[in-house]
């Protein structure tokens, strides 16, 4: 996957008005936390879906709807939503899901402004072992909170495991602790509810157990010192 090819996905949908935000594996990416990215996986307002994969499906030379597959735990969560092959990159596919399973609705309130990113003074390692920075710029991403809380929510409502990793994967790239959660952002600007509290907060209090034995790190298990933790909280949407 290059950057030519995903701007070229989004611009298909925002030509036709559609709201676009990228999730998954990228959007973990973007915020510190090291994945292989399968899929691109693509939110839009649910009212769009049909529309946005009807547009998707028409791209007969870039785009190939693709059949059901085999599900396994880790993708399982892919079931139902339409799902296309990238016609010239072998074995990847794009998914596309709706703001409400993403609990980012409404989509539009939950994106990263392009003035954020203009203004940046960087971006996570991850992110940029795939674009630069000024490609990122281009790209748009959920802001922090409403992604962590619907990781947090789609895992508390539906037990399903790759929102708990996801969920995880997200309190250690940007170093979340308790006062954040409790009086910053969890409980104070959203409608977080406790289960869901309680849950970040588990998560949070286990960083340091998830630093192995053979990691330099100070911090999280994906971050090493407080320089590099500093750092993260000015990426554009952690605010």
């Amino acid at each position: 996957m290059n950057f030519e090819d995903v701007h070229s996905l989004l611009a298909l949908l925002l030509e036709a008005g559609i709201p676009v935000c990228i999730v998954g594996e990228l959007a973990l990416n973007y915020y510190n936390v090291p994945r292989i990215v399968h899929d691109l996986e693509l939110c839009v307002p649910k009212k769009d879906l049909k529309v946005a994969a009807a547009i998707f499906e028409s791209e007969k030379c870039l785009l190939e709807k693709a059949e059901e597959k085999d599900y396994n735990i880790y993708t399982e969560y892919k079931r139902g939503f339409p799902r296309f092959r990238l016609c010239h990159v072998s074995g990847f596919h794009v998914v596309l899901f709706s703001d409400q399973s993403c609990h980012l609705d409404p989509l539009s309130k939950n994106l990263i402004s392009r003035q954020e990113c203009h203004e940046s003074i960087g971006y996570s390692k991850e992110i940029l072992d795939s674009f630069s920075a000024a490609q990122i710029a281009m790209l748009p991403f959920p802001r922090f909170t409403p992604f962590l809380v619907g990781c947090c929510r789609t895992y508390v409502e539906t037990k399903e495991p790759t929102a708990a990793i996801a969920a995880e994967g997200l309190v250690d790239g940007m170093n979340i602790d308790e006062e954040w959660c409790k009086v910053a952002h969890l409980s104070v600007t959203t409608h977080t509810r406790d289960d869901e509290l309680k849950f970040a907060l588990g998560l949070v209090q286990g960083k340091s157990s998830r630093i192995a034995d053979f990691q330099p790190n100070e911090v999280t298990c994906f971050i090493v010192d407080d320089e590099e933790a500093q750092r993260m909280k000015s990426i554009p949407g952690f605010a």
